[in-house]
């Protein structure tokens, strides 16, 4: 075994090497990974920064191995440093365990006597890696860095409980990411097999910007100015060009081929759902061809308008629980506008204060919501202490109410706010995207409101009573079905 200065002289030479270089360096058969030097240089920075990056990238193309390579390059230069890895599987966790440790031992930050184990070890400075899959519980570790490799396989990415499961490993080790009283960094490395997925996840969230470095397979390139256009496109948007198809990186993966593979995949999988999700990095499920892009508005028209509410209410604050969700607009003339989404996990006793407070928060309107069962004699409750709840039979199944809701959508009936004006947009448009319409999906709560206000505020599939909203009463709301408060607010 070496001597500690030999040790010393080793990890000082390697600790002057970049990344690109470190990798050819500790893995001769290895070349620098070009195609990843935007991801490179992210990992370099969080040896100094509390950096929050994601990266999505074809599969093969060496994002894993290069990452491991990150995870001795940081430790190089922070030997004191421990890093936690997590991935799927515990099987993945031993390979990638073994394979980390391996590269480690070619350095002078390789694990001490005493602690070399694949699942964790030590170096003489106090430094090492902790590798886990993401159903594993390790909640008494130090985590100075985290790094996620594909917390979820292309099985468990359908399973919305493996989802929550696998965001809530994330979450939960990222809070403990920190070293001397400052955020540590999170890197998470992963194939993007559902929209949802923990990558989808947290580019819809606010509180902290994540850095995201993503490729496709096949990019349309313009051939005059070299911007990335949309894929397909013939003409370059900002320059008028015209356009050609590239791979992203056709030294690792040829033009040619990838079509090949393309077709090869078509045959056994007709929606492309491997290729989209595992090579171009922009997952489609099944039926992600409901809710498309939204239409966003800057500012409200001036004219008059109609106002009302869609809820969609639940009844537990339990994990298992769904969400009560809400979603305010006005009508002006055929167009729905969008003013708030929100979503909670309320009690009952709670759901008359929320109204209520968006009473006054966006003025007097009807509440409509497609009901069923027991959320009848919550509403008739409501109704009786002065909330305007007009419910809807809710005869059909989500997806057969959704339908005109979402023709409304894809047509650019219902605009959303800019990004820039409302933080729940991003959140809200991505849910929707993921929306099926399966009577046993657990996030369309907002999906489910908004459909209910569509339907009663402009007609829909389902809804068959005529209150009225600002005056005039409107076509597609016909018939006597909905309850009307005793003291019924003038709208």
């Amino acid at each position: 075994m070496p001597d500690e200065s030999t040790i010393t002289h080793v990890r000082s030479g390697l600790s002057d090497l970049s990344l690109l270089d470190l990798i050819p360096t500790l893995t001769p058969h290895h070349r620098p990974p070009l195609h990843l030097a935007d991801w490179c240089a992210l990992i370099e920075r969080a040896s100094v920064e509390p950096v929050r990056g994601l990266c999505s990238i074809p599969i093969r193309h060496f994002k894993t191995e290069t990452t491991v390579h990150g995870i001795i390059w940081l430790l190089l230069r922070h030997p004191t440093w421990r890093i936690i890895f997590l991935t799927h599987s515990h099987e993945a966790a031993e390979k990638w365990g073994k394979r980390i440790r391996q590269i480690a031992e070619a350095t002078g930050i390789g694990p001490e006597r005493g602690w070399n184990k694949i699942a964790e070890w030590r170096n003489s400075a106090g430094g090492g890696v902790v590798v886990m899959s993401a159903d594993q519980s390790k909640i008494g570790y130090d985590c100075d860095a985290l790094v996620v490799d594909d917390a979820l396989d292309e099985h468990d990415a359908e399973i919305q409980a493996k989802r929550d499961a696998a965001d809530e490993a994330i979450a939960l080790y990222t809070a403990r990411c920190m070293k001397e009283g400052r955020r540590g960094p999170v890197l998470i490395v992963a194939s993007r097999f559902h929209p949802d997925d923990p990558t989808g996840r947290r580019l819809t969230r606010t509180a902290v910007e994540w850095e995201y470095i993503h490729h496709a397979a096949i990019e349309t390139h313009c051939n005059s100015c070299d911007k990335l256009q949309q894929l397909g496109a013939a003409v370059c948007q900002a320059c008028g060009g015209a356009t050609s198809d590239r791979a992203f990186a056709p030294d690792v993966w040829p033009l040619d081929e990838l079509r090949k593979t393309r077709a090869e995949l078509a045959e056994r999988d007709p929606f492309e759902k491997i290729w989209w999700g595992q090579y171009m990095n922009d997952p489609k499920p099944i039926g992600s061809d409901l809710f498309r892009e939204p239409t966003f508005y800057s500012s409200l028209p001036e004219w008059n308008f109609r106002r009302g509410f869609g809820l969609d209410m639940a009844y537990t604050i339990g994990d298992g629980g769904d969400w009560f969700a809400r979603v305010a607009g006005r009508v002006y003339g055929m167009k729905l506008y969008l003013l708030d989404v929100t979503r909670h996990k309320i009690h009952p006793h709670m759901i008359e204060s929320t109204c209520k407070r968006d009473m006054v928060t966006f003025g007097s309107g009807p509440f409509f919501s497609y009901m069923s069962g027991p959320e009848v004699g919550i509403a008739d409750m409501l109704i009786e202490r002065g909330v305007p709840i007009h419910y809807m039979p809710a005869r059909y199944n989500k997806l057969v109410r959704a339908q005109r809701t979402i023709r409304r959508w894809n047509d650019g009936d219902i605009l959303v706010p800019e990004e820039t004006q409302a933080p729940w947009v991003r959140a809200f448009v991505h849910r929707l995207g993921c929306f099926r319409g399966r009577e046993t999906d657990r996030d369309d709560d907002e999906a489910d409101a908004l459909v209910s206000l569509c339907d009663g505020i402009m007609g829909g599939v389902a809804a068959e009573a005529r209150p009225k909203t600002l005056g005039a009463a409107y076509p597609g709301m016909l018939g006597t079905n909905v309850r009307e408060p005793k003291d019924r607010l003038a709208f």
